[in-house]
């Protein structure tokens, strides 16, 4: 919905992700992409601790699957 939309680009506003134009009644939004790369440079650090157990499990699972073979 519209107001949903309104709601998120504001939080997204609030937080400095993206820049807001205005020309006449429309407003114009742009992503900063140097902001994202902030984001994702510190969720970098979690990234390895989230997909370790996956990674266990994919291991865990190949065995499994050639011991049943």
């Amino acid at each position: 919905s519209r107001q949903a939309i309104s709601k998120h680009l504001r939080i997204l506003n609030e937080c400095a992700l993206i820049k807001q134009k205005q020309l006449g009644r429309e407003i114009y939004y742009q992503l900063k992409v140097e902001k994202m790369k902030e984001i994702d440079n510190w969720l970098a650090q979690f990234r390895q601790i989230w997909e370790s157990p996956f990674n266990q499990l994919d291991d865990i699972l190949a065995t499994f699957k050639k011991s049943n073979k």
